[in-house]
This record gives structure tokens, C-alpha cells and sequence, in this order.
């Protein structure tokens, strides 16, 4: 059996429309702003931590997420906030 292959301009026109697609920001996908939203959120709830050393230490955590953001993926980044955030709460 033999199947046809377009050629490149061809292949290129048919699936231009779904690359298009696949380059646009998906609702789920962590932006930057998300990020620093969701970490300002918790730097703002530290303030209220009676335990200072464990509040400097996730502070410390958050700044260097912060800071290294765009040597890990959005959604590296975005789980290691999440992780600091569960330690938050444990301290509440």
C-alpha cells in the first residue's frame, strides 16, 4: 500500500492553523503573573507566622523560585510554589 505524501508548502498549509493553535497560552499554562500573584499571596500570609525561622525559610524558598523562574518549566516552577504553600499551611 502506498501513501500519498504531500509536499512541503502542501504539509505546511494543511497544518499551519494547528501550529497556530499549539503556540497559544492553554488556560491551564502558569504565566509569570500567575506566579508572582500566588507568591506575593504567601509572602503576604508569612507576615502572620509566629515561627519566624520556618517563615524565613519559606520566604527564602519563595524569593529563590522568584528569582531561578526561568531556569525551570512554568509548571516546575508553579509545583515548587505549591510545595512551599503546603508548608505554609502547616504552620498556620
Amino acid at each position: 500500500m502506498s501513501v500519498l505524501v504531500p509536499d512541503f508548502p502542501t504539509y505546511v498549509e494543511l497544518t499551519e492553523n494547528f501550529r497556530k493553535q499549539q503556540k497559544d497560552q492553554l488556560a491551564f499554562d502558569v504565566t509569570n503573573e500567575a506566579l508572582e500573584k500566588e507568591i506575593r499571596t504567601l509572602m503576604f500570609e508569612l507576615e502572620d507566622i509566629q515561627d519566624t525561622q520556618a517563615a524565613a525559610e519559606i520566604r527564602s524558598e519563595l524569593e529563590s523560585i522568584w528569582e531561578f523562574k526561568n531556569d525551570y518549566s512554568p509548571l516546575d516552577n508553579w509545583l515548587a510554589v505549591q510545595e512551599q504553600k503546603r508548608e505554609l499551611k502547616k504552620l498556620a
